[in-house]
């Protein structure tokens, strides 16, 4: 790879040469689902996998994704069963996996505090975990995984924005490192579950996973309590304050540690991993990192640094894949669906789908800029979900991100260390498959 070039093709998995059979996909999907999608699934609208008593359904163009993930989103509303699975140990039955009446309630309890009105409100929170990475990125010597640095340092803003500034900052680092050993040892896909047979191979790990996610759980009810009934942050305050019609509280006790540590960790994750891959493409593409530091010195727009960001999440998607279960039998086209069949948008393939966008593996920042920004269907981008479930952080995520940028890119240049080869993988969410060591050098 020529990282001098003005236009080139970032780390991604080599497509695979014919589709795979349902079940040896299965088996690949456990260590990296990237690695299933042959050639053709980057050009087909829909296709489909056949288990044993189950349908697995690639909605990979706009019009079907509407028509599944917003017009009939009572049908598909439910979470897959193995995300459910994966992730109830660590979140409990929060808004991310609850569905129904009881998603609803816990939603309309968690967007108040995250509305793009009050983002600018968690800007002090931002610059101060900012420039505290930004210092020991100044101290280091030898590569740095800025994964690593950045699930730290992105979980110390989420600590700041619910707890306020009383926790220790290692405390962020040891909940984020606990949670990228859960998700390392979290299986994403039940091969046994979806053909409808307990799966008794897999304790083993759902113990380890269990452990750590009664550790995490533990630290964040440990926060709860050293706050108090009126201690925390206005953040906290507003999640202790929803209510029902009759005057009883949405989220107390245990339902108020689902949330928490939901945001806690969701709200951690998908920020400190665009910022790895942003940090990545600005390794290897020097010129656009130049860009972005000369813009953020010189002007406050910072439009080429907007359009770096949206192109990192292009290529790589936080949450590659959206995966749905349906709650009723429907007809999707030609195939008939079951209650029960498994209904996904891959992010990661309509974002790199030959026929909406030009050169779709290529890096491009010009494509989301200014007369270079060429219409595509609304549902062509997908980067914080889609529908009534889309990311309720959203706005808070992208300052978050922004910030983290012009505050790191305007100091330091990124190279990739010496032997280090990037690799994307993705099972709960995606990242790079043993970190991302860079070499970290002042301006």
């Amino acid at each position: 790879m020529d990282a001098s070039a003005a236009d080139f093709i970032p780390p991604m998995p080599p497509p695979v040469g014919r589709a795979l059979s349902a079940f040896a996909g299965l088996l690949q999907a456990r260590r990296d689902v990237l690695s299933i999608f042959p050639e053709d699934a980057y050009r087909r609208q829909v296709f489909s996998a056949r288990l044993p008593g189950r349908l697995i359904l690639v909605a990979n163009t706009p019009d079907v994704v509407r028509e599944v993930f917003v017009t009939r989103h009572e049908t598909y509303q439910r979470k897959s069963r193995f995300l459910e699975d994966a992730l109830r140990p660590v979140i409990g039955g929060s808004a991310f996996i609850a569905s129904g009446e009881d998603w609803a309630e816990k939603r309309g309890a968690i967007v108040p505090p995250l509305h793009p009105s009050v983002v600018a409100g968690f800007e002090p929170c931002f610059e101060q975990a900012a420039g505290e990475l930004a210092e020991d990125f100044a101290r280091a010597e030898g590569p740095v995984d800025v994964a690593v640095a950045y699930a730290a340092a992105i979980t110390r803003v989420m600590l700041l924005a619910v707890f306020g500034p009383g926790v220790p900052r290692e405390e962020a680092a040891e909940i984020a490192r606990t949670f990228t050993a859960y998700q390392d040892t979290a299986e994403v896909v039940d091969l046994f579950g979806l053909i409808g047979l307990p799966d008794v191979a897999g304790w083993l790990t759902r113990a380890r996973a269990n452990r750590l996610a009664a550790e995490i759980r533990a630290r964040v009810a440990a926060l709860i309590a050293a706050a108090g009934p009126e201690g925390g942050t206005p953040l906290l305050a507003s999640l202790r304050a929803a209510r029902r019609e009759d005057g009883s509280p949405i989220l107390a006790g245990e339902r108020l540690l689902d949330e928490v540590v939901m945001l806690l960790l969701a709200g951690s994750e998908g920020a400190a991993i665009t910022l790895t891959w942003t940090t990545m493409l600005a390794a290897l593409h020097p010129p656009s990192a130049d860009r972005i530091a000369i813009e953020v010195r010189a002007s406050k727009s910072h439009d080429y640094t907007r359009a770096f960001i949206q192109e990192a999440m292009r290529l790589y998607p936080p949450v590659a894949v959206l995966a749905r279960q349906a709650t009723q039998p429907d007809r999707i086209r030609r195939w008939r669906i079951r209650k029960g069949d498994v209904v996904l948008a891959v992010p990661w393939l309509l974002h790199r789908h030959e026929e909406l966008w030009e050169a779709p593996h290529h890096f491009r920042p010009e494509r989301f800029l200014g007369p270079q920004a060429r219409p595509r269907p609304r549902y062509a981008y997908l980067p914080f979900g889609i529908g009534p479930r889309i990311c309720a952080g959203a706005a808070f995520g992208t300052a978050e991100v922004r910030t983290f940028v012009t505050t790191l890119f305007r100091r330091f240049r990124f190279a990739l260390a010496p032997g280090f080869t990037p690799r994307p993988n993705c099972r709960l969410a995606l990242r790079p498959r043993g970190g991302m060591q860079l070499i970290i050098t002042p301006r």
